[in-house]
């Protein structure tokens, strides 16, 4: 692989990360907006979640319990999925510093091949 092609690679990688990296910094921002902290984590994730546990033991028809069931599995969903933007978005950070050493090599390589010569 010639060194434009390693260099456009890196490159290429690096943006994908800073997508991943954005992503996860807007989720962060999300978490200390004082209204989103009110509504999903405090109020969805603990009182909407303990409100369904408990309609779950009330006696309630097979239909009725699927839907509880459902609401239950989307929070968990929606939980999960802000666990692994956030795991995405911390393994993009090292990865670009991977590939930022990585591009610093070939060039200051290429550089030193170039005056070599």
């Amino acid at each position: 692989m010639s060194t434009e092609e390693q260099l456009q690679e890196l490159d290429d990688n690096m943006q994908q990360a800073k997508h991943f990296i954005e992503i996860k910094d807007s989720c962060v921002k999300l978490f200390k907006n004082r209204e989103f902290k009110k509504v999903i984590l405090d109020y969805y994730f603990k009182e909407e979640a303990a409100r369904l546990v408990m309609a779950k033991a009330s006696s309630l028809n097979k239909e009725q319990q699927e839907i509880i069931d459902n609401m239950i599995y989307g929070i968990g969903a929606l939980s999960n999925f802000f666990d692994s933007v956030l795991t995405r978005g911390t393994q993009a950070e090292q990865a670009y510093r991977e590939d930022e050493d990585a591009r610093t090599q070939i060039l200051q390589e290429d550089l030193s091949n170039g005056w070599s010569k």
